[in-house]
């Protein structure tokens, strides 16, 4: 028996009153565990499995390389459901999870990524742009998942200061003195560079309540979106679900704004 500290990512049924839960732990990183009886109502496993809870459980690691872990008892929880309670921030928080949970081997030890993933779940609750957190982790998380674009400087001159745009070709920042070596670079406008740079170094500690302009978010979203879709070859369904939630809130305005104009 050992005490184990993680947060719960996401959690499956297995057999008739038993959940597999998938958890970021401090110790070991990505791990399952096998909760018996917690879809049973009076289980005092039932609401500390809950997605994005923190916990401190009494438990076992599995005997096995990629085997089952064992959840017995929870000493300690801390819910999320000020998270949950919110669609659109649940819908953020479940595309981290997706991206922390594809990113790195079972059981191999990711403390930053743990104390990371802490950090963005405090960012969330206290009202933090929930498409910023995720940005800075679709971007810092693109290292783990074998690309890792070069934010820093030209590959040609190594200049740090300028204009820049995004090019496949060179899999990072070009500059402008440049841009004829890549007729399909992505043209972006110079504030969304800005950000997708910032968003590569910044820890979520320094960030505070960011506030960008609805063109910048896009901005920065179809150059994320384009990468984990032609070089990641990941395009989890979470942002399915995101992409289709705001073409439903925009259509939604525009019909409300119609009909105050009418």
């Amino acid at each position: 028996m050992a005490i184990i500290n993680g947060i719960v990512l996401y959690t499956r049924p297995y057999r008739d009153n038993d959940l597999l839960v998938r958890m970021l732990t401090e110790e070991r990183g990505l791990y399952t565990f096998l909760a018996r009886g917690a879809k049973r109502p009076k289980s005092n496993l039932a609401a500390g499995t809950q997605p994005f809870s923190r916990l401190s459980f009494i438990g076992n690691w599995s005997k096995k390389p990629q085997g089952l872990g064992f959840m017995n008892d929870i000493q300690s929880q801390q819910s999320a459901s000020a998270l949950t309670a919110d669609i659109e921030v649940s819908a953020y928080a479940a595309l981290i999870a997706k991206l922390l949970d594809q990113s790195f081997e079972e059981g191999q030890p990711v403390p930053a990524w743990y104390q990371q993933f802490n950090l963005a779940l405090d960012k969330l609750a206290q009202g933090v742009d929930p498409q910023v957190i995720a940005n800075i982790f679709e971007i810092q998380l693109l290292g783990p998942l074998g690309v890792a674009p070069n934010w820093r400087a030209d590959p040609i001159d190594g200049h740090m200061e300028g204009q820049f745009d995004y090019s496949e070709k060179y899999n990072g920042i070009l500059g402008a003195e440049h841009y004829g070596l890549d007729a399909n670079r992505l043209n972006l406008d110079q504030k969304t560079v800005y950000y997708l740079r910032l968003f590569s170094t910044i820890s979520l500690e320094q960030l505070g309540k960011v506030k960008l302009s609805p063109a910048t978010k896009r901005g920065l979203q179809r150059v994320i979106d384009y990468i984990y879709e032609k070089q990641v070859g990941l395009v989890p369904k979470e942002k399915t679900f995101i992409n289709k939630m705001h073409a439903w809130q925009q259509s939604a305005g525009q019909l409300l704004e119609k009909g105050r104009s009418s």
